[in-house]
């Protein structure tokens, strides 16, 4: 009897991944910690690993998961090979597809064609996030603790223009300001970028490797199982 029961408790695994608050989409007070971990958890689960997540500001959410103190971190996206993220950290397929826009005040002058536009202007930007208008000539980046405190420094006129995600600055827009305010906020025209979002997990560690493989299948037949569209139209849907 000892043999049958050990053989369950033996393959269970356990792993740590360090979170951040990005809502809608991830949050330590939604329901499954978000769409988005509630992807990452089921993905995990349907190759027998469970997820236990710590929430961190996402600077020290990229330094835990920097310095093997958690298996990895979610979500995150990676650039050219050439970049320390890249070298440093495996990533996933993709988890979450997000269009990037500006925000800005209503009745202020913005238009955008290209990232040499954005300079002389005041642009928002979070702590531990990468822009890849950071070096543009005259671009001043004004970076917050969260997105939120990005939105109210716009509304105050404490800053120009915010680049977010469109699903992200909608849902702060409607959850944490008056109508009002939310009403002098408008989106300028087209998207400025499409960022794919990952699990990173460090190359340092070598079981890694394998556990960035089984994401990467549960992934896949969570998408088989329709569950994936279905979790991402509730979110849409506002049902997080």
């Amino acid at each position: 009897m000892f043999c049958v029961f050990a053989v369950p408790w033996a393959r269970a695994e356990t792993i740590t991944l360090s979170n951040g608050e990005w809502l809608p989409y991830l949050s330590e007070t939604l329901p499954y910690y978000g769409a988005v971990s509630r992807i990452v958890t089921e993905a995990f689960a349907l190759e027998g690993i469970t997820v236990n997540y710590v929430f961190r500001p996402w600077p020290r959410a990229y330094a835990e998961a920097q310095h093997g103190v958690v298996n990895g971190s979610l979500v995150w996206s990676v650039g050219p090979p050439s970049t320390e993220r890249a070298r440093e950290f495996l990533s996933s397929d993709t988890v979450l597809e997000a269009q990037s826009v500006f925000f800005h005040r209503k009745g202020y002058s913005f238009s955008w064609n290209r990232d040499a536009d954005l300079a002389g202007l005041r642009v928002g930007g979070v702590a531990g996030y990468e822009y890849r208008f950071e070096d543009v000539p005259g671009v001043h980046l004004d970076r917050a603790p969260t997105e939120e405190l990005n939105f109210r420094k716009l509304v105050a006129g404490r800053i120009d223009v915010v680049p977010a995600s469109l699903d992200v600055g909608r849902y702060i827009l409607r959850t944490r300001f008056k109508p009002e305010e939310a009403a002098g906020i408008t989106v300028a025209a087209g998207r400025y970028n499409t960022t794919q979002y990952r699990l990173i997990m460090r190359r340092a560690d070598a079981a890694n490797a394998g556990y960035i493989e089984r994401f990467n299948r549960g992934l896949r037949k969570l998408k088989e199982s329709g569950k994936y569209d279905q979790y991402m139209a509730d979110l849409a849907a506002g049902r997080y």
